[in-house]
């Protein structure tokens, strides 16, 4: 498969859905601040293979675009966070 540079019209940033894909933290990885180890730590995430993914056409600049390819069945209710003191 060949792609022609003058027939990109626009890059797109989809982002992985660990939540419906029920990805897990598997370990935890210390942190490090200029070269020093800290008490700090980060969890390691398992990603599980997955067709969900994030696809933000509300702040990106190529919407015009992406909404011409884009089919019905993605074009749900974006997600809306009521209460953020639950997440």
């Amino acid at each position: 498969m060949s792609i022609i540079l003058q027939d990109i019209m626009c890059s797109v940033n989809i982002q992985h859905n660990c939540i419906d894909s029920h990805c897990t933290n598997t370990a935890q990885q210390p942190v490090y601040q200029e070269w020093t180890l800290t008490s700090r730590s980060r969890p390691i995430v398992q990603h599980e293979p997955t067709p969900h993914y994030f696809l933000n056409t509300y702040s990106i600049h190529n919407y015009d675009y992406i909404h011409l390819v884009m089919p019905n069945t993605l074009r749900e209710t974006p997600l809306r966070v009521t209460n953020v003191a639950e997440v």
